[in-house]
């Protein structure tokens, strides 16, 4: 860097700490919320396997009609029997319940997976802010080097 202006390098390397923290931050906020969506995405699974899944098993297991096509036995069979019915909408409610949250559960997740891509992309962009003034900078300073070392040796536009 150019040693005959301190004050120039030292607002530089300001600026540049000022913007690694920010970077940083941000880097750290994406993983975070990545990381978050992923742990949602196991919870939703682990949800799926450990609630909805035995819940329906159990709904045709009581009800084993349901899985017949075209069977009418199941529809006379809770008309007759009025406790079948409250039974068969209780179960079927837990089961909509169930995949309810499971819904919200993905919804959450699929929002978090789109957060921390946006994260990441503003991290992208802004690391490429960083660099091109860095760049620019950098090239301010050679470019004053060069003129300084004309203006030394003579051969600068007022020495021709």
């Amino acid at each position: 860097m150019n040693e005959d202006k301190p004050e120039m390098n030292e607002a530089v390397k300001k600026t540049l700490h000022s913007y690694r923290g920010k970077g940083r931050l941000l880097a750290a906020l994406a993983l975070g919320v990545g990381l978050l969506s992923i742990a949602v995405g196991v919870l939703v699974a682990v949800a799926n396997l450990n609630l909805v899944v035995p819940m329906e098993g159990q709904l045709l297991r009581d009800h084993p009609e349901l899985m017949r096509p075209g069977a009418t036995n199941l529809i006379a069979a809770v008309e007759s029997n009025p406790a079948l019915r409250q039974e068969q909408d209780r179960q079927h409610l837990l089961v909509t319940f169930a995949h309810g949250k499971e819904l919200l559960l993905t919804a959450a997740a699929v929002i978090l997976i789109g957060l921390g891509t946006f994260l990441t992309l503003l991290l992208v962009i802004f690391n490429r802010r960083v660099t091109l003034r860095q760049i620019n900078t950098s090239l301010a300073q050679i470019s004053e080097q060069i003129k300084e070392l004309q203006d030394r040796d003579g051969s600068g536009p007022a020495g021709r």
